[in-house]
């Protein structure tokens, strides 16, 4: 027994403890065939079965041979032997096969005798027993069995190769399910540009940019393509193919386009870009319509992208796989950012209505779809504030050449078109031709202008029209659904009136207590917008305005109920308009009242006044357009108006006195006053009274009767009485000194009547100076200052004086139009500086004096009139004065002297002191009697 064989023996020990095992022979398991070589060549087989006997206890052979088998050949029976180590047949040890290599057990295995052979019968018997029992367990040692004798046959490097043959095979025969599984789950599309232009019937051309990667997490292969991505990089090679485009709610079988897909070679590993530039065709308009008006309105869109997929693994892996992938693309949501960055209306179209030119901003919200078509029109409609939702009118149709939507981007498209006429309005409503109607239409274009006139936007809507013959059906069809809401864009100029003036007012004052009548021209000018350029002519015109003072505060309100005739020129981008204001009530705020009587004092003492006007106006326009109208337009302007400056901007003047009546105490005048205003106001004032001053104090009062104060000169009648009483009687102070009143009358008239027109008469409102509400405290604060008028012909005409009788002879002219009586005359001539001599009469007390002269009226027509010569008045000269001397040399001849009179006169029956002064009385002398 060789050494291998035992310690296989031994190891087969080992491993089948507890159990017993038994060798038979090959008739009992044909199945298991070992082969040993004798030494004469020659080979006899031996075949065993190896039982197994779990039965704990039993007694069971372990080595049985058939007669045939136990007879040893003549090689065999030298190598058998017996010697002190031999065992009999009944011993414990157990001879077994070494099941884990499947070596052969020798037929010359010491221990073997004849025993065996006379145990054989038994041992079939109990074998037949066991058969059932280890029938598994010889099925089991079969294979083995094989792969012992497979590993014995072959040599390794034939093992090898067909071991990597038959995995090849088993790859090839996988790979394509388990690729196709990896693309259906691990496959990551991500589309990171896509350009869509050049769209026509047929379809459309499109760039694609995008990335491909693998999630190994989620490829349905425990993440062996990760695994192999990242040790081989495999080159993968997609072999020209044509894919379809489809919803992916639709049938497989139901595609919308296809587009044709060339070679495409890239490393796999990480991040692949994938760029593709090809046409889309499309084969189901609808479908694509759908798809469009989706990608167009939503913010997600999918789409199923299909067909099959030629892939090569190198050069000579080859695969057919079938893509069915969803991708989300970004949508454009609607493009709810759009609006008219700008827009003009040039002139009027000949189509009808006017030009329009316009700069569209349109933000593409989507980061991944761009889109550039062609030309394409557009519709620009306007809804109703009613019923926004249904009730809407197309008011215009603009035109782009080239409509070019980048991604993320803000992006200007430039329109032309133009704006309807009123009567190429259509209505897009679901509602009755009632709502169809040429006043709605007007309405709703005033409203829209008025709003852009005062630079306010208005909504719009804009869609793209599905008549234009220029863009594919299907793409109309997609566009449909698409309406932008816009913003038409108001004037960049918001003063859309420039200046407003009113001039030639004429303020008409009643006994009303709040208000007064105006009457007046309106002139403003409107300063157009600078995109509009188009003729426009205002028919008629009705403001609603508020006068309000230059601290802001309201005064008064025109109340103007109806439109009034309008006339208008337009120059340029300025339009002038006028409107005649004829007795339109102006009514004084409630709460005004203060601040209008102040407005009046403003207007009446300055010479410029800042006249608010603040409102809104409404017009009725013709334009190209229609006519409609306009407004209600809002103005907020400041008129510069000329005050009246005290009426002193030119002195008043005191242009004559009459004298009409007298009695004991005073004298009824008839004066001439002339105004003038500088302002363009006029007012009338109704009856007014006022009160004469000098020398501060009070000498009479006038009165007017309906005055009417126009701008420039105006003459003023008054009829006043002269009576210095009046001063301590508006006093009512019994300490009062009349006086002083008297002294400041007889100055004036002193002065009046010696031609010293410097001197000046205050007249003064006062408190009942008018009985018209709204002017008493404007009348209560009146003053003027008028000089006293130049006299036609002094009082004094001439002088002769005789120096032998030493006479005086006076000629006097009468300066007022009532007889003036002189009963008292104290007089002083002198030649410069030097006393001549002095003249001293009492006509009313002196019986030698002659009578009391008389000087008749003036009546200012004729030139003789009031012409009075004294008589021969008595005179003492002072011989020793140096003047006397000059008047001797003077004899016969004239000489200029001074001459100072106090004198008593009657003026009518009204009896003063007169002070005449005069300088340079030409005196003429004589030497006779």
């Amino acid at each position: 027994m060789n050494h291998q064989s035992d310690s296989t023996i031994g190891a087969s020990l080992q491993d089948s403890q507890p159990k017993r095992t038994a060798i038979h022979p090959a008739s009992s398991m044909s199945n298991v065939d070992h082969s040993r070589s004798g030494g004469d060549g020659n080979s006899s087989g031996t075949r065993y079965a190896v039982d197994t006997d779990d039965t704990e206890g039993e007694q069971t052979p372990l080595l049985t041979h058939t007669s045939e088998d136990t007879q040893p050949s003549a090689g065999n029976t030298s190598r058998l032997r017996s010697g002190p180590n031999h065992k009999s047949s009944n011993s414990n040890d157990h001879v077994g096969v070494d099941m884990s290599t499947g070596l052969d057990v020798p037929a010359d295995v010491s221990g073997i005798n004849d025993d065996t052979a006379a145990g054989e019968q038994g041992h079939r018997r109990e074998r037949g027993r066991q058969q059932g029992r280890g029938s598994l367990t010889g099925k089991l040692l079969s294979l083995k069995e094989r792969l012992q004798l497979w590993n014995k046959t072959y040599p390794r490097t034939i093992k090898i190769v067909g071991l990597l043959l038959t995995v090849c095979f088993l790859i090839l025969v996988i790979s394509p399910l388990v690729a196709q599984r990896v693309l259906d789950r691990a496959l990551v599309l991500e589309i990171q540009k896509t350009d869509i232009s050049e769209t026509d019937e047929t379809g459309f051309q499109v760039s694609i940019q995008s990335i491909i990667r693998l999630d190994a997490a989620n490829d349905g292969v425990f993440g062996l393509t990760g695994v192999i991505q990242k040790v081989f990089r495999p080159i993968m090679t997609i072999q020209p193919t044509i894919l379809s485009l489809s919803l992916p709610t639709t049938d497989e079988k139901l595609q919308m386009a296809q587009f044709q897909v060339e070679e495409q070679q890239m490393p796999l590993g990480g991040i692949l870009r994938l760029d593709i530039s090809t046409h889309v065709l499309v084969t189901n308009a609808t479908l694509m319509a759908e798809f469009f008006q989706s990608a167009l309105q939503q913010s997600t869109v999918d789409l199923a992208v299909r067909g099959p997929v030629f892939t090569r693994l190198g050069s000579l892996w080859f695969m057919k796989l079938r893509l069915n992938l969803n991708v989300a693309l970004d949508g454009l949501k609607g493009i709810q950012d759009a609006t008219l960055a700008s827009m003009a209306l040039p002139g009027e179209d000949p189509g009808g209505g006017i030009a329009m030119s316009a700069v569209a901003r349109i933000d593409n919200p989507s980061k991944v779809v761009s889109l550039k078509m062609g030309p394409i029109s557009f519709g620009i409609f306007l809804p109703s504030k009613t019923d926004p939702d249904v009730d809407q009118y197309q008011i215009a149709e603009v035109k782009c050449t080239d409509l070019n939507l980048a991604a993320g981007q803000s992006n200007e498209i430039v329109l032309s078109g133009r704006l309807f006429h009123l009567d190429d309005w259509t209505q897009d409503s679901s509602k009755d031709a009632f709502f169809d109607s040429k006043s709605k239409k007007q309405l709703m274009l005033g409203e829209l202008l008025s709003r852009f006139i005062r630079g306010d936007d208005s909504d719009i809507r804009v869609r793209a029209l599905s008549s234009d013959p220029e863009v594919p059906s299907w793409l109309s069809e997609a566009f449909k659904g698409v309406v932008l809401e816009m913003a038409f864009p108001g004037s960049p100029t918001r003063d859309f009136i420039e200046s407003l003036d009113m001039k030639q007012l004429q303020f008409g004052f009643s006994d009303a207590k709040d208000s007064a009548l105006l009457n007046g021209h309106l002139a403003s000018v409107l300063q157009l917008p600078p995109n509009i350029t188009f003729p426009i002519r205002l028919l008629k015109m009705k403001p609603v305005a508020l006068l309000r003072s230059p601290g802001g505060l309201n005064i008064t309100s025109l109340e103007i109920l109806d439109f009034l005739p309008t006339r208008s020129r337009q120059l340029g981008g300025r339009l002038e308009v006028e409107v005649e204001l004829e007795d339109t009530r102006l009514v004084v705020a409630q709460d005004g009242l203060p601040e209008f009587y102040r407005f009046l004092n403003t207007s009446f003492t300055h010479e410029w006044i800042d006249l608010g006007i603040v409102g809104e106006a409404t017009a009725l326009v013709e334009c190209g357009l229609g006519t409609f109208e306009l407004g209600p337009i809002p103005f907020d302007v400041i008129s510069h108006q000329r005050g009246f400056g005290g009426l002193m901007t030119v002195p008043p003047v005191l242009e004559k006195l009459d004298v009409v009546d007298s009695t004991k105490h005073s004298l009824t005048v008839k004066a001439t006053l002339t105004l003038f205003n500088p302002s363009s106001i006029s007012a009338t004032l109704g009856d007014l009274s006022f009160l004469w001053s000098n020398l501060g104090y009070v000498i009479g009062m006038a009165s007017v009767s309906n005055v009417h104060l126009q701008p420039g000169n105006n003459t003023i009648e008054c009829i006043g009485m002269m009576d210095p009483s009046t001063d301590c009687a508006l006093k009512h102070d019994p300490l009062c000194n009349p006086e002083l009143a008297i002294n400041a009358s007889r100055e004036f008239i002193s002065k009046y009547i010696s031609g010293d027109n410097s001197t000046t008469i205050d007249v003064l409102g006062y408190a009942g100076s008018t009985q018209i509400p709204l002017l008493k405290p404007m009348m209560s604060s009146f003053a003027i200052t008028s000089h006293l008028p130049q006299i036609d012909q002094d009082f004094l005409i001439s002088a002769t004086m005789y120096i032998f009788s030493s006479k005086l002879e006076l000629e006097l002219q009468n300066p007022l139009d009532t007889v003036i009586t002189i009963l008292y005359i104290n007089g002083t001539a002198s030649f410069k500086g030097e006393k001549l001599g002095h003249i001293l009469v009492d006509f009313e007390h002196d019986f030698t004096s002659p009578k009391p002269i008389l000087i008749p009226a003036n009546n200012h027509k004729e030139q003789d009139s009031g012409y009075c010569k004294t008589p021969k008045l008595p005179v003492v000269f002072d011989l020793l004065s140096v003047g006397y001397e000059a008047l001797r040399r003077a004899l016969g001849g004239s000489l200029e002297v001074d001459v100072v009179c106090h004198i008593k006169a009657k003026v009518g029956s009204m009896v003063m002191w007169v002070d005449f002064v005069k300088d340079g009385v030409q005196a003429e002398v004589r030497k006779g009697f």
